[in-house]
């Protein structure tokens, strides 16, 4: 029982010091040192802290990290985005809330190629949201279907969140990234679905599209933005589940690929352009692996002192049902979510949930995906939903208030999606059983 007083000693400290602003892998070392110090024997423990740095961060398939950083922040660069957009809104001509559906499927198919949902919703959000507001859109509606839309982007394969998930719990990132196609391609049918409804029901306020007329061979001109797209998603998603690649292999060429996209095709990298691009990448990437070094100390004093066996087992053992652990697991990933971003709840938790799920008999790969639903959610849920801030990034005159407003109904859209790949498992398993 002390072990239970300790964690919660530990973790009391560590949301003081975020509290007070102290850098999330600042805050998880700090306490991470203190523990050991304090609880391993004093001054001589901390001997053992260099190499479970360096081993936290010397892992090979974290090099897909960066990677991917790097891949799309040049796709962001390449104004991929953007004709990617006008592409899918020339197609959906007439289609009620055709630019809400474009902004929707534009992030779908960007998700495919960025691994990030802040890089999916920042490609996005710069023009949707304008082009939104400029042909009548209700603020709302637009800055939800952005905020809404970027998340996808860490479900959809590749996906950083999954990538350091599968890191943590030892599974194969190759059978995470598959996983997610069901679920996030259901997610966007969802997103569209209600999409449709709610132009259906503001028909009159709502305008259906863009353009007064959209001709064959426009939207045949249109074509030649998305075949790119699909391109480079088979470059980094086609290669891995051929086994032509790993996951790494696969971000390095899709490195590659995006390169002589942005440089032989769309020709708009210029020099001040790649300079900002390195100095995004190396930002994003101190960041992430900063993070990870951070919660892996923080993961070792709680194994060390006994704090995450004692609790996993203690939860293990406690006789109730399945459905009561899922929804009690899922609500604390909730309550987490409104108040720290992602990479910082899947590095500290998942140490800790994933002996309890391989006690309950639960599929690592399967709560893989459920982990990261919950994380969609806290991209969109106050206070500190990143997402929210980028698209007020985007359109700095609108009230974040209203901006939480439109993506209401996108979280329970997300809680729906959450609750049916926990019921039907196979959503998420089925590819990865079937695909080799």
């Amino acid at each position: 029982m002390a072990e239970v007083w300790i964690g919660l000693a530990m973790f009391a400290s560590l949301l003081a010091a975020l509290l007070i602003g102290v850098p999330v892998a600042f805050s998880l070392m700090g306490v991470g040192l203190a523990s050991i110090a304090i609880l391993g024997g004093g001054i001589d423990a901390l001997g053992l802290v260099a190499p479970t740095l360096w081993s936290s961060v010397a892992n090979f398939t974290l090099t897909a990290v960066p990677l991917f950083i790097l891949m799309g922040a040049i796709i962001s660069a390449s104004g991929m985005g953007a004709r990617l957009y006008g592409a899918l809104s020339t197609l959906l001509h007439g289609v009620p809330g055709g630019l809400t559906i474009a902004t929707t499927l534009a992030c779908t198919i960007m998700a495919a190629v960025s691994g990030s949902s802040v890089a999916t919703a920042g490609a996005i959000g710069r023009f949707s949201v304008m082009e939104m507001r400029r042909f009548g859109y209700r603020d709302e509606v637009a800055c939800g279907a952005v905020a809404a839309g970027g998340t996808l982007g860490i479900l959809i394969p590749p996906s950083i969140p999954l990538i350091v998930y599968g890191i943590i719990a030892q599974e194969s990132i190759g059978a995470l990234f598959i996983a997610g196609i069901i679920p996030g391609i259901l997610m966007a049918i969802v997103f569209v679905a209600y999409q449709m409804w709610v132009a259906a029901r503001e028909s009159k306020r709502l305008p259906p599209a863009p353009h007064d007329r959209v001709t064959a061979s426009q939207r045949l001109a249109a074509l030649k933005h998305i075949i790119p797209v699909a391109i480079l998603i088979w470059v980094i998603l086609g290669t891995i589940y051929q086994g032509i690649a790993t996951p790494t292999e696969a971000a390095a060429l899709g490195v590659l690929a995006s390169l002589l996209l942005s440089v032989v095709i769309y020709r708009e990298l210029t020099w001040d352009k790649v300079i900002s691009i390195l100095r995004e990448t190396a930002k994003g990437s101190v960041m992430v692996l900063m993070i990870i070094a951070g919660a892996m100390l923080f993961g070792y004093a709680m194994t060390t002192s006994s704090v995450a066996p004692t609790i996993s087992r203690m939860v293990a053992e406690l006789d109730v049902p399945a459905w009561a652990a899922f929804i009690t697991i899922n609500l604390l990933l909730i309550f987490l979510g409104c108040f720290m971003e992602t990479l910082s709840i899947i590095v500290i938790t998942a140490p800790i949930l994933v002996p309890i799920i391989l006690a309950l008999g639960w599929d690592p790969v399967w709560f893989g995906i459920i982990l990261v639903i919950n994380m969609e959610m806290a991209l969109i849920t106050p206070p500190v939903g990143l997402n929210l801030f980028v698209v007020q990034g985007v359109v700095e005159d609108v009230p974040l208030t209203r901006i939480i407003r439109g993506t209401m109904p996108y979280v329970l859209l997300m809680a729906i999606v959450l609750v049916l790949v926990g019921i039907f498992p196979d959503l998420a398993l089925f590819l990865p059983e079937h695909v080799k």
